[in-house]
């Protein structure tokens, strides 16, 4: 009671001045913008994070699993590994293929890309992530959202990601050339092995990798021309029927020595660690710049106790303690910087709130990969915010509060 009578008096009141009324108000407001800004900023930052995760997860496989040695499809998909991956009916394990070509457009343009072949069940499922998501976006401009499952490209076809058919110049219907890498290695006047393919789609995966290297075909439908070249790569692409369990399947598919295995994590660890560490660097620079506000409540306690030294040492003089002083003077100030806190908190945590409920649409859909602005409201981060905000807020007061106690009594009660 007595401090909260004493933080209107001394602050609020109109015998606490207008300068250090100003200045507790700006305070207040310039605490609750920092940690709305914090909140808000770091909450979206979980949105976009989530939705790119949420993206790779389903458009990839969540294991790649690989034999060093082996060379033909049926040996692996006799492997015990392969074996060990279908006793789980809801598992999806299929035999792919990957080799580096040279794509050369009709118009002689030049690129590098990564050429993957799967299996006309592996394409299905690719096409049917590919569909919902779409569908989930409402982007029925995608080309996507119309796309029968079923129709895979076939003999001679093959799908190109959007960065790479822009690269080159191609759209859909066109004919590529493919040249294997090791043509470059042939003696002069000698004819690299080539094949000549039919561009059946051009999907947008909003995966950069994947638009901007990649192109797909049906396994033994395209490509056999560069079978010899020594360039393919065998493995076996698995979705799990439950993807908490990636680890234990991926702990347990280790225990074959002849085997190889990634997760999704694995594969994308560079991404994955850039998102963390711009989710760091923006969080500290914001935080920095609320603790610039917060330092304004140093102000307000230095330009308080010079003013007030007259009331401490009536304070002191019916009776309290030099300790009790300080502690009454750093709750004073720990509840005004706590009123800035709490409104940011609660301004901060309810627009994430709205953005979680309702994204934000970007005017152009045709710019962003994603024109949505997410967001993804984390209760232990708000927790979090509330205690070190509070601490800080403690310890921050209580330094100027410290001269409290050096004021003798006797001298400020002469004092005119």
């Amino acid at each position: 009671m007595l401090v909260g009578h004493l933080f209107h008096h001394f602050i609020f009141s109109k015998r606490a001045g207008s300068l250090i009324r100003r200045i507790s108000w700006l305070s207040i407001v310039g605490i609750a913008i920092s940690v709305t800004a914090f909140l808000v900023v770091l909450f979206v930052m979980n949105g976009m994070n989530a939705a790119i995760k949420k993206r790779i997860v389903g458009l990839e496989p969540h294991l790649y699993v690989t034999a060093p040695g082996v060379q033909n499809a049926e040996i692996l998909e006799a492997h015990p590994v392969y074996q060990r991956l279908h006793e789980d009916v809801g598992n999806r394990a299929y035999v792919y293929e990957s080799q580096d070509v040279i794509i050369r457009s009709q118009d002689g343009q030049f690129r590098g890309g990564i050429a993957r072949g799967v299996t006309k069940e592996s394409l299905g499922h690719f096409i049917e992530q590919l569909q919902k998501m779409e569908k989930k976006n409402q982007d029925k401009d995608s080309p996507a959202y119309f796309w029968d499952p079923s129709d895979v490209p076939g003999e001679g076809e093959v799908i190109m990601g959007v960065d790479l058919a822009q690269s080159l110049g191609v759209f859909e219907g066109d004919y590529i050339t493919l040249v294997s890498p090791a043509g470059l290695l042939l003696p002069p006047g000698e004819t690299p092995k080539f094949e000549r393919v039919r561009i059946k789609r051009i999907v947008t995966t909003s995966l950069a990798d994947v638009d901007s290297q990649y192109l797909f075909y049906q396994r033994g439908a395209a490509l056999n021309s560069l079978l010899n070249e020594g360039m393919r790569t065998l493995g076996i692409e698995v979705w799990l029927a439950d993807e908490s369990k990636i680890q234990d399947v991926k702990e347990d598919l280790m225990k074959f020595s002849d085997v190889s295995v990634e997760t999704w994590m694995d594969r994308n660890s560079a991404l994955l660690y850039a998102l963390k560490l711009e989710k760091l660097t923006i969080g500290t620079f914001l935080g920095l710049a609320g603790m610039v506000a917060a330092s304004s409540i140093l102000t307000v306690l230095a330009l308080l106790l010079s003013q007030k030294k007259r009331d401490i040492a009536i304070l002191r003089t019916i009776g309290f303690s030099a300790k009790q002083t300080v502690q009454t003077f750093t709750q004073l100030g720990f509840l005004l910087a706590f009123m800035g806190v709490l409104t940011g908190v609660i301004v901060g945590t309810g627009v994430s709130l709205y953005i979680q409920a309702n994204p934000l649409q970007l005017a152009d859909s045709q710019i962003y990969y994603d024109p949505s602005i997410p967001a993804l409201v984390d209760s232990s981060l708000v927790i979090g915010v509330l205690v070190i905000s509070a601490l800080i807020a403690w310890f921050g007061s209580y330094i100027p509060a410290r001269t409290a106690s050096e004021v003798e009594p006797s001298d400020a009660l002469r004092m005119k």
